[in-house]
């Protein structure tokens, strides 16, 4: 998609909203725990009874699979004390019970309280009234999304997503390669960063010999990085020499065959690498004001798994590479905007999604409490 570039100079969101502990609360309040966040793919969760712990924010989750074959998430929090249920990062309820830990109140997979061992009966006691905190689940593409707000949570709205990557069947694709990287910088650094190639000649010299368009400083989003001679010659994918050692994802169009890339982001935390023959998916999650977790997967048919470990390397090493320079910018830009001279950045032309960006979050947090009233 075409997009025009800025007029003129746009400021930046203020310096401190990426590093103060009060304002990192509000956006967790507005942006993480109240709209829908990317948590894992389902093939993690595969059978009755499977569990993965999923951490946003503060807030500790568990997704589990249960007896019917339907994803659920609970606050990972007993009713009673509120010690976690689960203490391992993933596993099976063997026998489709959750059971605590701590002092063993038990529920079933839907999370009704079904059993509290050696409790002293007490007349207003009725297992019924302590069920499980419940979060909402959705799924799109293969990707599980969870809602705090629960019950009262909107539908998952993936915007034109379902049209654009339709044929791709991300639903049906799989990890070939998981790599977890924990980032000293604010989560809206690594959005910007995504948002942009500005940074793409100094930064990325690998990528920009297969995306050649990046050589001029973020040409993409002018006439896009999918037009015809915006990569090196000969390539067809995006590899650090352009080949591509897999056929393209079946039933995709001509066209879409012959788009090298497609980039996407869904916030809060969802960015996406689509490429002819796979997909590199960022899955985002703040672990703190200054600091952020990231999840890349590589993603591929599953007839294509698992793949000789010399064709993974071709497929992973370009974007490991890119990932990781990204993640040392964003760490030095981190570093560097706590001057107390600088109170905010600016965006130049080519930098009109990360403006994008910046206007999705001050309209996220109109009407939220200012930082020096947020609850701590």
């Amino acid at each position: 998609m075409t997009r025009e570039p800025l007029k003129r100079l746009e400021a930046g969101l203020p310096a401190a909203w990426y590093y103060d502990p009060a304002h990192y609360q509000r956006e967790l309040e507005a942006f993480w725990y109240a709209r829908w966040v990317v948590a894992a793919r389902e093939e993690e969760v595969p059978n009755a009874g499977d569990w993965r712990v999923a951490r946003i924010g503060t807030q500790s989750l568990v997704v589990v699979r249960d007896e019917g074959g339907q994803l659920r998430a609970f606050h990972n929090t007993c009713r009673h004390r509120g010690s976690i249920l689960c203490t391992e990062e993933h596993g099976n309820f063997a026998r489709k019970r959750i059971v605590c830990p701590y002092h063993s109140w038990t529920y079933d997979l839907a999370g009704q309280l079904v059993a509290t061992p050696r409790r002293m009966e007490t007349p207003d006691f009725h297992l019924a009234d302590f069920p499980l905190y419940p979060v909402a689940v959705s799924t799109w593409g293969g990707f599980i999304f969870l809602n705090l707000a629960g019950r009262e949570a909107e539908l998952l709205d993936v915007g034109n997503w379902d049209v654009q990557f339709k044929r791709y069947r991300l639903g049906e694709l799989r990890i070939g390669k998981r790599i977890v990287a924990d980032v000293q910088a604010n989560w809206k650094l690594l959005a910007e960063n995504f948002s942009e190639c500005f940074h793409c000649p100094p930064v990325h010299p690998e990528l920009c010999r297969v995306v050649t368009a990046y050589r001029d400083a973020g040409a993409w989003g002018l006439r896009g990085p999918e037009s015809k001679g915006e990569y090196a010659a000969g390539a067809e994918t995006l590899t650090l020499d352009g080949r591509a050692r897999l056929p393209a994802i079946a039933g995709l169009t001509e066209e879409e065959r012959r788009t090298i890339y497609v980039p996407a982001m869904l916030p809060p935390g969802l960015f996406l690498n689509v490429q002819p023959d796979y997909v590199n998916a960022h899955l985002m999650f703040p672990t703190g004001p200054q600091s952020v977790r990231i999840v890349y997967d590589w993603l591929f048919e599953p007839e294509r798994l698992p793949l000789a470990a010399e064709d993974l390397e071709h497929y992973v090493a370009l974007w490991d590479i890119t990932n990781r320079q990204d993640a040392r910018n964003c760490e030095w830009q981190q570093q560097g905007m706590q001057s107390r001279e600088f109170q905010h950045g600016y965006y130049v032309p080519q930098e009109f999604d990360c403006h994008r960006f910046a206007q999705w979050v001050r309209e996220g947090l109109a009407g939220q409490k200012p930082a020096d009233q947020a609850e701590r």
